[in-house]
């Protein structure tokens, strides 16, 4: 069995992002846990105020704008599996279902997969 890291990056809609944290938090990750392979999951929130960055003279601090931070909220998933890509493929086909209901207050996503070293 494989190991793998899903990295998930999100955004609420402006003025809903309760409902999205809500939801999330409530919902979206029992489902996701639910589905043989997602073996653990939890949340973070982007830190504004201060952020690391390297340029020409090497690491510097400066916010989430500095380093041109696109999405708030991010999800970070392990999943076993031999075949990632029918694991990915079952997360998909729940997707939009009863099994795994997608909050309306989601705007965006954005998903990478690593193999754990």
């Amino acid at each position: 069995m494989r190991n793998f890291t899903w990295i998930v990056q999100t955004n609420a809609f402006p003025g809903q992002e309760g409902e999205f944290n809500a939801w999330y938090d409530d919902v979206h990750l029992d489902d996701l846990l639910r589905i043989p392979g997602v073996t653990a999951a939890r949340r973070s929130q982007l830190v504004e105020q201060v952020q690391m960055t390297t340029d020409e003279t090497g690491l510097k601090l400066t916010d989430a704008k500095g380093i041109d931070a696109k999405y708030k909220y991010l999800a970070i998933y392990e999943l076993e599996a031999d075949d990632p890509a029918a694991l990915l493929e079952e997360i998909k086909s729940r997707s939009n279902t009863p099994e795994m209901v997608i909050s309306p207050a989601m705007s965006e996503a954005y998903t990478i997969l690593y193999e754990n070293r």
